[in-house]
């Protein structure tokens, strides 16, 4: 040691120190990128962190806010082909600006305006997602459940009125409504026992502040009323004929007394004067003809009818009996494809009624064809009728 210079000792202490700091840091090095690479399951473990895109505006507030100002203008001037894109811009150019919810809401309106419900649907649904606690969010909600039925998207539109619901502060109006879009969201799902119970709530409120006893009856009140008609119609149609019941006459007029209420309801929802609701219930009413007719005539001759005779007999007898119920189903769908000429309501209910009207005629046609093959005169057929409303008591 004492051979060791100074400056000697202090250049072998300055080597012993690096020496140490380099292993140091081959260690600390090892125990974390390394390790991370030799273990794939603590990396998996790991998600990569995803950031929000940023949209940079090329317009200042203002600017944006004078766009918006420009295109509410063309909405009010009920010029919805020129707002509508102006509305989706402003969405794409500031997403999470001041100016996207009311800008979505509106391009929803645009839409709605030019018929295209399932866009405005988009729009609407955006709001509620993105901006629930937003002003606009409560129109939006409600133009959703609307655009749902109408769109006939039953499980959203129970969705959205559980959810309308549950705000808890709900106007009268707005209640009836909500209940009665609940209703036809369910029923339509055949959840008609539920459908029911909303409905028989929302017809509380109506009964209880006396509204549509007179004139126009509101627009909320057709919903609730049409919910009515479905599940007096399900209820009704639930009665079939095949196999025969042990009293025929009582089973057919629980299902005519069925068909009758709901028709009642029908015409109800058809008192509001809305081309939408009455070209629904306008179908419906028909349906319910056209199928009373399906079901009756399925029904086999009574054991009393053992020869091929009495078979035709018996056969001639329901069809010149239950032909009145395709006449009634033809008058009513004829009326309501006149209604979408007239109003220019061109939704799929104005099309199933074209279709059904069509198929009553081609029904009705066939019966005539089938009556005239038999080898009866009317009279006799009359004659089959009479005997078979006198047995109707016991079998068909």
């Amino acid at each position: 040691m004492s051979s060791i210079s100074i400056p000697r000792l202090a250049l072998l202490t300055f080597a012993v120190v690096l020496v140490f700091l380099v292993f140091l840091g081959g260690c600390t090095s090892e125990a974390t990128a390394p390790a991370r690479a030799r273990s794939p399951q603590a990396a998996s473990a790991r998600p990569p962190v995803e950031l929000a895109p940023v949209v940079i505006s090329p317009y200042s507030d203002a600017e944006l806010a004078a766009e918006f100002e420009r295109a509410r203008a063309l909405l009010l001037a009920d010029k919805a082909r020129e707002a509508a894109p102006l509305f989706d811009r402003l969405v794409r150019l500031a997403p999470d600006g001041e100016v996207a919810p009311p800008s979505l809401f509106n391009a929803g309106l645009a839409h709605e305006a030019l018929g295209d419900r399932a866009l405005a649907a988009e729009r609407y649904r955006e709001v509620a997602r993105r901006f629930p606690d937003h002003a606009v969010a409560r129109g939006a909600l409600f133009r959703l459940a609307r655009a749902a039925a109408a769109l006939e998207r039953w499980p959203e539109l129970v969705e959205v009125s559980r959810r309308l619901l549950r705000l808890g502060d709900l106007s009268v109006f707005e209640a009836i409504e909500v209940r009665g879009a609940l209703a036809l969201g369910l029923v339509e799902q055949d959840l008609v026992d539920e459908a029911a119970r909303q409905v028989g709530l929302a017809r509380d409120l109506i009964e209880a502040h006396r509204l549509g006893e007179s004139g126009k009856p509101p627009i909320e009140l057709a919903q609730v009323s049409f919910a009515l008609g479905e599940v007096r119609r399900r209820r009704s149609e639930a009665i079939t004929f095949v196999p025969v019941p042990a009293s025929f006459a009582e089973a057919l007029e629980r299902r005519c007394q069925g068909l009758l209420d709901a028709q009642g309801a029908y015409t109800e929802a058809m008192r509001s004067l809305d081309a939408h609701w009455s070209a629904m219930a306008g179908y419906r009413i028909g349906q319910l003809y056209k199928e009373l007719h399906r079901d009756v005539m399925r029904v086999p001759p009574p054991p009393s009818a053992d020869t091929p005779r009495k078979k035709q007999l018996f056969e001639g007898a329901m069809r010149l009996r239950y032909r009145v119920l395709l006449e009634k189903g033809q008058k009513m769908l004829a009326g309501t494809v006149r209604l979408g000429d007239r109003t220019g309501e061109s939704s799929g209910w104005i099309l199933r009624a074209r279709d059904a009207q069509r198929e009553i005629d081609l029904a009705l046609a066939d019966e005539q064809a089938a009556l005239a093959r038999l080898p009866f005169t009317e009279a006799e057929l009359l004659a089959a009728l009479d005997a078979l409303k006198t047995a109707a008591p016991r079998r068909p």
